[in-house]
């Protein structure tokens, strides 16, 4: 055991193979050839040596462009300098060539047999090929998401931010970060107070009583399911003699952890666990709201004062109060934001900012918030907040998820009986299943609104974007287990020959596999784990277009040896892909 975790850290250190070792031979080579021709002038005119991957093959495998930022100091074209550098450059043996484009570009290109080699390494590393272990430039992370209300169900605009903020643990997990999965319950507020009223109201209806339900309160089954087990639990007369506050209460705590225990089913039925369920009603008890307002007190930040009227307001409609109020304007924000209401009670806002410097105190260097999109307006506050506590700079990260449009056939589905007013998602996820909901609540970016149609999801054809990722790793299998079948050895890739892998639709799989890493390098830096799932999309299209104009089993057995290498690289790093977005890579469909 001792030594497969070695070899687990050994590969995960080594996730580029060839990208980090060539990319960085190449880059070495470039500045030294720069420093020949920068002799005598001073350190700083060096540029740095950026190398990036061409979109076209034809133009290379790696292209800089150092030569454009000395045209200044050097007072040349770029295409002359750049002619300089090919001049002095010391390749390493890697390096087939290099020629100028454009106005001044050096592309370069590999020797095909270092690029295949990348295979081996794929097949050596598993499912650590494009992870990082022991990253210099880890974080410990707090990742909030979800955070849906304990008033009932989850609709499918939940989900999506679920499905969006487990992907995105699962990059910066991959990456190097340190990440906490963290479920803010909002059990603290008025919402709680409608939620016991709606329940006990039911629990009188099903005594036989006559009830006059109020449009405010909660609709759908779940509310009369919820009074129903209360009923099984605690004796109706006995809460009926009950003082109507400690009622409600307890009402309202026995219908969160009913709607909580809902929840963490619907999440667990979409492979989502939290490490944190982080309760707002304890943020309150245990005194952290009342300490933080006593501390801005302290600092300077908070007044006494008069809101003006909201934009839009009429003055003669505005009925001026006096709350505390809390500088933000003086640390970005537009209007200043109240603390405590004109009774003294903490404002949401106070809890919230709480929280978050909770967070801070809990010793993450970076809070990263997912919100639905209806919360923008809320951002620049809480940012704020949190420059006036922990003095940084747009923290937390916010990412605003956009609603899903679930339509069947194109047309809008009507809301569910179970929830009153939406779908849930366990309606989905139950009807479409699990990986055809995280799959396509992935497929485009989180500030995009998402058509969801129930019908093209449940489809077994090229038009469903989970089934055409998923196909390709089973036809891989299904080609394996064919091989296997008639007598073809596989050998260890490590002694096969991948020279032999020159066609175009070799080589750009080949590519494909090399960018995988970089891939979710991008993903986590600029926090687009939907990135990861183009790259499958991608990588899936290149393996189909493969299959069709070429057989793996041949029979010219070094060929053959050589695409099974091939074939079962692709299928590793589509079955890593997938696991970073929570689908499963089937070996038969």
């Amino acid at each position: 055991m001792a030594a497969s975790i070695e070899a687990d850290v050994y590969y995960a250190r080594r996730i580029n193979y060839l990208e980090i070792e060539v990319k960085l031979a190449l880059e070495q080579a470039l500045k030294a050839a720069l420093d020949e021709l920068l002799k005598g002038h001073p350190e700083e005119q060096t540029p740095p040596v950026v190398l990036n991957r061409p979109k076209q093959k034809e133009h290379g495998d790696y292209a800089a462009n150092v030569a454009m930022p000395l045209a200044r100091v050097l007072k040349q074209s770029p295409q002359q300098i750049a002619a300089r550098i090919l001049d002095v450059v010391v390749w390493p043996d890697a390096v087939e060539g290099a020629d100028i484009a454009g106005p001044g570009f050096i592309n370069i290109r590999l020797q095909q047999a270092s690029e295949a080699a990348i295979l081996k390494s794929i097949i050596r590393a598993g499912e650590q090929y494009g992870r990082v272990a022991g990253a210099d430039d880890a974080q410990k992370i707090n990742l909030e998401f979800v955070s849906a209300n304990p008033t009932g169900p989850m609709h499918v605009g939940h989900g999506r931010g679920a499905v969006v903020g487990d992907a995105l643990a699962n990059v910066l997990s991959a990456v190097g970060h340190d990440v906490q999965r963290e479920y803010y319950i909002n059990d603290a507020g008025a919402q709680i107070g409608v939620l016991a009223n709606s329940v006990w109201l039911r629990m009188q209806e099903l005594q036989g009583e006559a009830i006059e339900f109020p449009k405010g309160a909660y609709p759908g089954d779940y509310i009369i399911q919820i009074a129903r087990q209360i009923l099984d639990s605690h004796d109706y007369h006995q809460l009926q003699m009950m003082d109507e506050n400690a009622r409600f209460k307890q009402i309202g705590q026995l219908a969160i952890d009913a709607n909580m225990a809902m929840i963490r089913d619907d999440l667990a039925a979409i492979g989502i666990n939290f490490d944190l369920y982080f309760s707002e009603q304890g943020l309150h008890s245990s005194g952290s709201v009342t300490e933080l307002i006593e501390r801005l007190q302290a600092d300077g930040v908070v007044y006494s004062g008069i809101l003006p009227p909201p934009k839009g307001k009429e003055v003669s409609d505005y009925k001026p109060l006096k709350q505390l109020l809390f500088r933000t304007t003086d640390f970005g924000d537009d209007v200043d934001r109240p603390l405590a209401k004109q009774d003294g009670t903490a404002t949401y806002f106070a809890a919230d900012i709480a929280y978050h410097y909770d967070k801070h105190q809990r010793g993450f260097d970076r809070m990263i918030d997912i919100w639905g999109a209806d919360h923008g307006g809320y951002v620049t506050r809480v940012q704020a907040a949190m420059k006036a506590l922990i003095e940084k700079d747009t923290q937390p990260d916010v990412l605003l998820v956009q609603m899903v449009n679930l339509t069947r056939d194109g047309k809008p589905v009507k809301m569910s009986k179970r929830a009153g007013t939406f779908v849930t998602l366990r309606e989905v996820v139950d009807e479409v299943g699990p990986d055809a909901v995280r799959f396509n609540f992935m497929t485009r970016r989180v500030e995009s609104q998402l058509d969801f149609d129930l019908e093209a999801a449940k489809k077994q054809n090229d038009e469903n974007p989970v089934y055409y990722v998923q196909y390709a790793h089973a036809r891989i299998a299904a080609i394996l287990r064919k091989a296997a079948e008639e007598g073809v050895e596989i050998t260890d890739a490590d002694d096969v020959d991948v020279s032999v892998l020159v066609s175009h639709e070799e080589q750009r799989l080949i590519a494909h596999l090399l960018a995988y890493p970089d891939a979710l390098k991008k993903s986590a830096v600029r926090l687009e784990a939907y990135r990861v799932a183009t790259f499958v999309m991608r990588l899936a299209a290149d393996f189909h277009s493969f299959y069709h104009k070429h057989k793996v089993v041949t029979e010219d057995t070094r060929l053959t040896a050589a695409r099974i290498v091939l074939i079962r690289a692709v299928a590793q790093v589509l079955r890593n892909a997938l696991a970073i977005l929570g689908v499963s890579a089937p070996e038969r469909m």
